[in-house]
């Protein structure tokens, strides 16, 4: 919302109002909606009349206070935009005679002297020791089996004949698993 249009005033000058009462309706280009107080007080000035027009959003449109005392020191109340917009404006100044700009001034720059290359130490590699690999062990079906499984996993059982016989028939349609066979 840019601006609106205050269609009416639910509340007039030194009327007391609460939290939540709705203080005046305002309209915009795309609905209407009640403008709400968020604290207790007193209406002190009214300074936008309903259906006086368009008015942006952050313009004063009422000045309010706490205690119903102090409305009539903001009898006369006009607000800071209003008394400027009152006031004659000032001539424009005449624009000054043209100052001639001076000639830019050119400094020579010299380069620094170049550094002097200096020649790097050459390292020789030391050879790094040669360690010699251990065998790899021999593939056999007693050392693939992992030793916690100790004898249980030499023992037929008709589950692990029917685990081999599937993965027996898998390696003959498809391929290698990547694994030893049981």
């Amino acid at each position: 919302m840019d601006a609106g249009t205050i269609s009416e005033w639910k509340v007039g000058e030194g009327d007391t109002f609460i939290a939540g009462d709705s203080l005046a309706e305002i309209e915009t280009d795309k609905a209407s909606i009640d403008f709400e107080a968020q604290d207790d007080g007193v209406v002190a000035k009214i300074l936008v009349e309903a259906g006086s027009g368009e008015i942006k959003v952050g313009v004063p449109i009422l000045v309010t206070v706490e205690e119903e005392d102090d409305v009539a020191a903001f009898k006369d109340f006009v607000p800071p935009e209003a008394e400027e917009a009152a006031a004659p404006a000032a001539p424009e100044p005449e624009p000054a005679a043209p100052v001639p700009t001076p000639a830019p001034v050119v400094e020579e720059v010299v380069p620094p002297p170049a550094p002097e290359p200096v020649a790097a130490a050459v390292v020789e590699p030391t050879p790094e020791p040669v360690v010699a690999a251990a065998p790899a062990p021999e593939s056999t079906a007693a050392t693939m089996v992992s030793p916690g499984w100790g004898n249980f996993a030499r023992v037929k059982s008709p589950l692990a004949s029917t685990l081999s016989a599937s993965q027996k028939k898998y390696v003959e349609l498809y391929g290698s698993t990547g694994q030893v066979p049981l």
